[in-house]
């Protein structure tokens, strides 16, 4: 489902407008391949960054598989917007390290100012790139590009399964 928002002034002038992608579990059918891909997950929200296509399709795929709620960007700058429009809070940005406008390491921080207790998991493809990476003193998780469903799936448990303010896993 794609929910428009309508980004206004103060005097209540349409300033611009911003598309975004919002999946929930009820909206979904989880595809065969994706079904037995285990952890399962649970109720919390995963903003999702992805400049490339396909990686976007299948990621969000496989979360919604597993139970999770999405709000889909194409950028940093969209997924930015979306965070300050939501009604319901995020527990976890998933972003890739590049891309175009504003990295992910960039959006990671500014996202952090937004959502202090949410975690931070980003994708990159080159483990080399992967290694220079630092966001901040609480969030350094990182997922290699490829990565299979049940990996996936395993490292968003995982980091969700952690205290975004002490780095360890929660109580």
């Amino acid at each position: 489902m794609v929910h428009e928002l309508n980004l206004n002034s103060d005097s209540g002038a349409a300033v611009g407008q911003v598309l975004i992608d919002v999946t929930t579990v009820a909206e979904t059918m989880p595809s065969a391949p994706f079904v037995e891909a285990e952890p399962r997950g649970g109720p919390e929200t995963i903003l999702l960054v992805e400049d490339e296509n396909f990686v976007r399709k299948v990621t969000a795929e496989v979360l919604e598989s597993a139970g999770y709620k999405l709000v889909i960007a194409h950028s940093g700058a969209e997924a930015l917007d979306a965070c300050r429009h939501l009604s319901e809070p995020v527990d976890l940005l998933l972003a890739d390290v590049v891309m175009p406008g504003m990295s992910g390491r960039h959006l990671a921080g500014e996202f952090e100012s937004l959502c202090p207790r949410a975690r931070v998991l980003l994708m990159r493809g080159h483990a080399g790139q992967l290694a220079t990476c630092q966001v901040s003193a609480y969030s350094t998780t990182y997922l290699a590009k490829p990565f299979t469903a049940r990996i996936l799936l395993k490292k968003v448990h995982e980091v969700l399964d952690t205290n975004p303010l002490g780095g360890g896993a929660l109580a």
